[in-house]
């Protein structure tokens, strides 16, 4: 039967969504996320979705974004690609990531860069990974994907003098401290941020009102009264959840503000009955990476992401 590769319509959601759901098994992700997305485009990135299709099954799926960097240049990502496993070893992945090249190349990409994972991270990340190297990509990133059984993480330590906690939700008023510190300590990240962070208009509908947001389980750390850590988090309602950002201001760094926050979120998540938590690392993130180790996360396996002009 021929197989067809072709825009993905709002009737190919279901489908499409149990193939990824499949491809992904460590991703917090669901069909009502992908709904919202389909019928509420983000404004801040064009994205496109592309299937492959044959009959009445969904058997391959890619997600191309085009978004400009703080510089103006254009960029074209292709993600979260998907394969039946019968056919991983095939030329879909090769047909998939042409598709979406030739999209993004099409509006105008000046660089591409696409992503692949580990089996234990992406089902079928090794085709896609063949098919990447073959059409003349580098490796520019490397990332840690790591999971926590909660029923083993540690008591919190004491709390540092001063710290008070609250939920990202106390903050729906005015989420605007929360949104400094994310940009500040995204900023900081290893790996950088191609297309700068988020206005805060965006960041309102994309993070903090996103339909997996967990506002009642994400924290916020303040020292003496002023915010200067966050811990955030979404979930899927299946007892799973996983990590967006940790991190404190810089001149707050060295105190343990993020290991305590990231503790007493994890424990309140284990109360509201979530069994398994998932992060990713940046490789040279080593401060994030300890305290991570320290809780007992352990590697389930790499991320990476591969570029070319």
């Amino acid at each position: 039967m021929t197989i067809e590769i072709r825009p993905m319509r709002r009737a190919d959601i279901p489908r499409t969504f149990t193939l990824i759901r499949t491809a992904y098994p460590c991703m917090v992700f669901t069909e009502p996320l992908m709904v919202e997305r389909f019928d509420r485009p983000l404004t801040y990135f064009r994205d496109q979705r592309f299937i492959a299709v044959e009959g009445d099954q969904v058997i391959g799926h890619v997600l191309s974004r085009l978004y400009e960097d703080e510089n103006g240049r254009t960029h074209g990502q292709s993600y979260m690609a998907a394969v039946t496993p019968r056919l991983v070893d095939g030329d879909l992945p090769d047909r998939l990531l042409e598709t979406s090249e030739r999209r993004l190349l099409d509006d105008g990409a000046e660089f591409l860069s696409a992503d692949t994972a580990e089996e234990s991270v992406q089902i079928g990340g090794e085709g896609f990974r063949r098919a990447i190297l073959e059409r003349g990509y580098e490796l520019t990133e490397n990332a840690r994907i790591l999971g926590l059984d909660l029923a083993t993480i540690p008591e919190p330590p004491p709390a540092p003098e001063g710290a008070e906690l609250r939920t990202f939700r106390e903050f729906d008023d005015d989420p605007r401290p929360v949104y400094e510190i994310d940009r500040a300590t995204s900023e900081d990240e290893p790996g950088g941020l191609d297309n700068g962070f988020l206005p805060y208009e965006d960041w309102i509908r994309v993070l903090w009102h996103n339909p997996l947001a967990d506002n009642d389980l994400s924290l916020v750390l303040l020292l003496d009264g002023v915010p200067v850590t966050i811990s955030c988090y979404k979930s899927d309602g299946e007892g799973r959840m996983e990590s967006g950002m940790t991190g404190t201001l810089r001149g707050y760094r060295g105190r343990g503000l993020a290991a305590y926050t990231k503790t007493k979120a994890l424990h309140l998540a284990r109360e509201k009955g979530i069994r398994r938590a998932y992060t990713g690392n940046h490789a040279d993130n080593e401060p994030m990476l300890a305290i991570n180790e320290r809780l007992g996360y352990g590697v389930v396996g790499s991320e990476q992401t591969y570029r070319r002009t």
